[in-house]
């Protein structure tokens, strides 16, 4: 997975400021304690961007993925949050060009 995402560090960046939000959210969660607690101490890099602080939900924008099969793929992606169920977050990803999205099709065909 460490190459997965052509920006990696971005891409941790971001997750790990929406998992600060969900912790932020539920601060008595004894499990995503515990989880982020083991991360710490076995990830230094999720140990160095964690005590950054950084919180935030980014809502939508662009990722270059490189998959170890298909190549480079661009996906943009939107989260979605339930107006019933705020707790909840759907995650839209879409082919951002067209040589993603054939790439994706050849996927979905094997």
């Amino acid at each position: 997975m460490r190459g997965f995402y052509a920006d990696r560090e971005q891409a941790l960046r971001d997750g790990i400021a929406h998992l600060r939000a969900a912790w932020a959210a539920h601060p008595q969660d004894r499990e995503l304690s515990a989880l982020i607690a083991e991360f710490a101490t076995q990830d230094e890099d999720f140990a160095r961007l964690w005590a950054e602080r950084e919180v935030g939900v980014n809502g939508r924008g662009r990722k270059l993925l490189r998959h170890p099969v298909a190549g480079p793929i661009t996906v943009d992606f939107e989260i979605l949050l339930p107006l019933q169920d705020p707790e909840l977050r759907l995650l839209v990803y879409r082919p951002a060009d067209e040589e993603s999205r054939a790439s994706l099709d050849r996927l979905c065909a094997q």
